[in-house]
């Protein structure tokens, strides 16, 4: 188990075809059209999020890794990749986001790594049914301050703002225990319109679909390492791959 990983939930994949998640919740698009599948998304990329803003619901894209809208620089969103379910109340860059800027974000199934005889072996996630779903998420907007190369100072206008989100997690079930102690919120379908709410801050916020994820039998199978690397992103990503038990812990794992 790697419990030294720093990231709880830090590579997922979007393979499936996600439009009936869409129509569910009853998102539009927004300057975003149906998207190639995503095998391997990584923190930084570009991922669908379903978010509601000006009371409409909409999904666009998204870096991974929230920006606090009051932060200096972007680089304050790579420590922000994840959310832990315990202090959205408390940690100043979860805060508010919690109470007005709350999104799902669309998944198939997400990885998480076992280091055993020096090897790291990544595993992959998801619903034994094979379906799509949405972990729970925040979103902020972040403005860039006023690019001064090559310009006068206080003069040169503004970059474009970055909308960014992060994946709240939560403690790990007994299935995914063997490889973290962490694992994503994966919100129930009876909760999208509760978790989403409204973009005004609310009193109530909806706990319950935090401390309710979806609770549906998980299918966990080796893939390749090939997939450690973000830059590759196809179908090896999510193929099975033969493994010797012996070398990890008991029958834990699926073959599907």
């Amino acid at each position: 188990m790697d419990r030294n990983n720093p990231l709880m939930c830090g590579r997922y994949s979007l393979e499936r075809d996600y439009r009936k998640l869409v129509t569910r919740v009853g998102a539009v698009m927004a300057r975003v059209q149906m998207l190639a599948a995503r095998y391997n998304i990584a923190p930084t990329q570009l991922a669908p999020v379903i978010y509601r803003e000006s009371g409409q619901t909409a999904m666009k894209l998204m870096r991974w890794g929230l920006i606090p809208s009051w932060a200096k620089d972007a680089s304050v969103g790579n420590a922000n990749v994840n959310a832990r379910s315990e202090t959205l109340a408390s940690r100043n860059a979860f805060r508010e986001p919690y109470q007005r800027r709350r999104c799902l974000i669309p998944a198939d199934g997400f990885y998480e790594w076992q280091e055993r005889e020096g090897k790291r072996q990544p595993f992959r996630i998801t619903l034994k049914s094979g379906e799509p779903f949405c972990f729970a998420g925040l979103w902020d907007r972040w403005q860039p301050p006023p690019s001064q190369t090559g310009a006068e100072p206080n003069t040169a206008a503004p970059d474009e703002p970055i909308d960014s989100f992060t994946i709240i997690t939560r403690a790990a079930n007994a299935a995914i225990a063997p490889l973290h102690d962490r694992m994503p919120v994966i919100i129930a379908k009876e909760h999208y319109g509760d978790w989403l709410g409204s973009d005004e801050p609310q009193r109530g916020l909806p706990q319950h679909a935090l401390d309710q994820p979806l609770d549906e039998p998980l299918r966990i199978y080796p893939v390749s390492p090939l997939m450690n690397s973000p830059k590759v992103d196809d179908a090896r990503c999510i193929a099975p791959v033969p493994l010797e038990r012996d070398m990890f812990e008991r029958q834990w794992w699926d073959d599907g």
